[in-house]
């Protein structure tokens, strides 16, 4: 059965329900979700995470179109976010993204979300949409360039603030938004000293809930993986994301059979093995 997943707030619970009896759906009793409504051609789930599943014999990326295009939403600011710190292999990468009143209904329909929560395929064809936007900014520090400067900071939260207030002055400068959300990644004030713009910043756990920093999260994660397959294959060795048993083995294999100099250009190398 098709389906279509789409991401809000929970708070936007009442808006969504409104849209879709206007659009004919009747609603259904669920006590485990926030809100279920049925048609002839078409369930719609709304998940206390704030995902909203369309599912169906008809059409779903028209629903789905057509709901986003009834939706008020908060639109002009910035989402930040990460990927690759808890990663032994390859880089670590930073992005925002600005969502705009022009782009949010195109960002809306991609159906972003949490990069966590989407296969591979989904997240590739996603993040390459959202390229096409051109309301990004990344910044992505290859394994020797973040060995080499790790010392320097000699703690990953600060790099992060500094490498998070670069992509969002970016942005700032090029949009002109003054808000900017991040996935928070520390309590220090680290990032409020790292900005140098004047904008309004929201650091949260679990932000992205907002549409911009889970498509910043998805471009994040996207360059992670196309620059971690740049380095398998420069070595020769197919080098796994994440910090596990498989990745320490890997980091192992590599220092004995290349040395340590080799080893720095694809790892982190702080982590301990």
């Amino acid at each position: 059965m098709p389906n279509k997943v789409l991401k809000f707030q929970p708070t936007q619970k009442e808006d969504l329900e409104n849209i879709l009896q206007k659009l004919g759906l009747e609603k259904e009793e669920n006590p485990n979700v926030l809100f279920s409504y049925r048609s002839k051609d078409f369930k719609v789930i709304f998940y206390p995470t704030g995902t909203l599943l369309i599912q169906g014999k008809g059409d779903v990326d028209r629903l789905a179109e057509k709901i986003v295009s009834n939706l008020s939403m908060e639109t002009n600011y910035i989402g930040s976010d990460e990927a690759g710190k808890g990663d032994l292999f390859g880089p670590l990468v930073v992005c925002s993204f600005g969502l705009t009143s022009r782009n949010s209904k195109k960002v809306l329909s991609l159906g972003v979300r949490d990069s966590k929560n989407l296969p591979k395929e989904s997240l590739h064809k996603i993040a390459q949409e959202l390229l096409k936007l051109s309301t990004y900014s990344c910044v992505v520090i290859l394994p020797q360039t973040y060995n080499d400067i790790y010392p320097d900071f000699g703690n990953l939260n600060k790099l992060l603030a500094v490498s998070h207030a670069n992509v969002i002055e970016r942005l700032y400068l090029k949009l002109g938004l003054k808000k900017a959300v991040v996935d928070k990644f520390t309590n220090a004030p680290y990032l409020k000293r790292a900005l140098s713009c004047p904008i309004s910043l929201v650091e949260e756990t679990k932000a992205e809930r907002y549409p911009a920093v889970a498509a910043a999260s998805i471009l994040a994660r996207y360059h992670y993986e196309i620059y971690l397959e740049k380095l398998s294959r420069s070595l020769g060795i197919q080098l796994p994301p994440g910090s596990g048993p498989q990745a320490k083995k890997i980091y192992r294999l590599i220092e004995q059979k290349y040395g340590l100099e080799v080893l720095k250009k694809v790892a982190k190398l702080h982590f301990k093995v």
